[in-house]
């Protein structure tokens, strides 16, 4: 029997184009994202995201860090502390 760890965290989706490195869309849970260092990358700021990577049927894929364009970001700002 698995010891209840907690809640989980809702999945978020970042298409392709809005994260980088990766092919497809991206789903995962975001732990972290550290707003302190933006990154400029193709005329916009990216931030560095660390979470858990999940399949589109909610199985957990592994830890993951990616680059993800801030506005895919802006629904989590109010949920993810800095």
């Amino acid at each position: 029997m698995d010891r209840n760890r907690g809640p989980v965290g809702p999945v978020s989706l970042f298409p392709e184009s809005d994260y980088r490195f990766g092919a497809g869309p991206l789903r995962m849970r975001v732990e972290r994202i550290d707003w302190n260092r933006p990154v400029r990358y193709d005329d916009d700021n990216w931030y560095e995201v660390d979470g858990v990577e999940v399949t589109a049927d909610g199985r957990e894929i592994g830890r993951r860090q990616a680059l993800v364009r801030a506005r895919s970001l802006s629904a989590l700002r109010r949920n993810v502390r800095p």
